[in-house]
């Protein structure tokens, strides 16, 4: 008497789903990554703190980039004009409340994360200060690197 074996079933794994899922994740983090550096200006060169801590989170804070007087800003104005930019827009002091506030409308527990260039008089800082109190902003951070390096 021959007896056979039954044939075991082959197990084979669909890697399809997977590598979509991948490609998925990939470019949900590469948009990320881009939107939270829109609101950096590169061209803000933060002072030196040699005790600098990171920031614990910055989602759900308001940037604030403030350039040093005579500056070229990226929408073409110089900052002689309007030296605040929010949003890559150049904007000055009355108009930086305005925009606070409307955020402040939306999100009462707003917070601003100020980004000052090194070379920036501390008038604008008071100004930009002055214009978030105004709005109704009292927790701000400012940004400060360890190093020479960005």
């Amino acid at each position: 008497m021959n007896l056979r074996r039954a044939e075991e079933p082959k197990a084979d794994i669909d890697m399809t789903p997977m590598i979509d899922c991948v490609f998925l994740l990939l470019i949900f983090f590469m948009c990320t990554a881009t939107m939270s550096k829109a609101n950096l200006k590169p061209e803000v060169t933060l002072p030196i703190a040699p005790k600098a801590a990171v920031p614990e989170d910055l989602s759900g804070r308001g940037v604030i980039n403030i350039c040093p007087i005579g500056t070229e800003a990226p929408d073409g104005y110089t900052t002689e004009d309007a030296p605040f930019v929010v949003a890559g827009r150049t904007i000055g002091a009355r108009e930086l409340t305005r925009i606070i506030s409307e955020h402040i409308n939306l999100s009462p527990d707003m917070r601003v994360y100020m980004r000052v260039d090194k070379d920036t008089d501390f008038k604008l800082v008071r100004r930009a200060i002055a214009a978030c109190s105004e709005a109704g902003v009292s927790d701000i951070i400012f940004a400060t690197t360890q190093s020479e390096a960005n």
